[in-house]
């Protein structure tokens, strides 16, 4: 799992470059084309995350519900987000990884619902959403990129 939490934690890192390099108004805006924006597709890798990992392992999100029902898949910007937010989602992207890896060492993953996400992978374990996450978060951040063409 070592490499899996390599990877995760340079995608975070990526992700983090966003919320210092772009306005608030910039993370905000939804270019003509789009359903979504730069802080959405963020909050949205952090619920998943927690949701994959801990959700379907029987244990509590170390998010709110209010924010999980927020960005959780089939959800778009209701409205602009604050600095509160930003600030907010860069300690949220960097703080789950230690708890994350913690719960992981020390065997805290006992149980797990079975899951197949949209795109048909079977997860069967926490280890299988550890490295699944990946995938997704490497989706959306395509998707970041794309964004930024068109809000700069």
């Amino acid at each position: 799992m070592n490499t899996s939490f390599h990877i995760w934690k340079n995608n975070r890192a990526i992700y983090s470059k966003f919320l210092e390099h772009n306005s608030l108004e910039q993370l905000n805006k939804i270019p003509a084309g789009f359903n979504n924006n730069l802080i959405w597709n963020i909050g949205h890798v952090i619920v998943v995350q927690q949701r994959l990992v801990y959700g379907l392992s029987d244990l509590p999100l170390n998010v709110s519900d209010e924010l999980f029902q927020k960005y959780k898949p089939g959800t778009k910007p209701e409205s602009d987000e604050t600095q509160e937010t930003v600030e907010l989602f860069k300690q949220l992207l960097t703080s789950p990884i230690d708890q994350t890896i913690a719960d992981y060492e020390s065997g805290k993953f006992q149980s797990y619902n079975e899951f197949t996400t949209s795109k048909g992978f079977h997860l069967a374990s926490a280890s299988d959403a550890i490295t699944f996450n990946n995938y997704h978060e490497a989706l959306h951040l395509g998707t970041m990129i794309s964004l930024l063409k068109f809000i700069h």
